[in-house]
């Protein structure tokens, strides 16, 4: 047996003939499928309309705004993170995506209330989510008619 191991790993492998570990090679495969998509065509399964999902994939998170049930990506207002957006735990990814989603909902990227927003939302949220743009606005305490969000594209 020689000293063959995992291109992708480095870990030492069983099969001299193998370029992969049986389990890496199921994640080659998987991010080699995602790859081929670009992360802003992913289409999010969601139940809502208007509002905001989120999923992971093997190539990183994909944050899309919904309105009218069209997916766009969510602008990322880069402040905390220039790695992108992140959720479920309160670090630097969560707190871009709670600012980019606030400001594009509410208007505002007053730290007050994305970190709230981030606390109360953001660090609870799993692999995939979605929230609804009156969810967000019932949270805040405001109205459609003064939502930066609530306008038709």
């Amino acid at each position: 047996m020689g000293d063959n191991k995992c291109a992708r790993c480095g870990r030492k492998l069983k099969d001299p003939n193998a370029e992969y570990g049986p389990i890496c090679a199921r994640k080659v495969a998987a991010e080699q499928g995602i790859a081929e998509q670009p992360a802003s065509s992913i289409t999010i399964q969601t139940t809502i309309r208007d509002g905001y999902a989120g999923m992971r994939t093997p190539v990183g998170p994909v944050v899309v705004r919904i309105r009218n049930g069209v997916q766009k990506p969510l602008r990322h207002l880069v402040r905390h993170s220039p790695d992108g957006f992140n959720w479920g735990y309160g670090g630097s990814g969560p707190s871009d995506l709670a600012r980019s989603i606030i400001a594009d909902a509410l208007g505002t990227t007053d730290p007050a209330i994305y970190q709230e927003f981030k606390w109360e939302f953001v660090a609870k949220w799993g692999d995939s989510w979605e929230i609804s743009l009156d969810e967000i606005l019932a949270w805040a305490g405001v109205g459609k008619e003064k939502s930066t969000a609530a306008t038709v594209e």
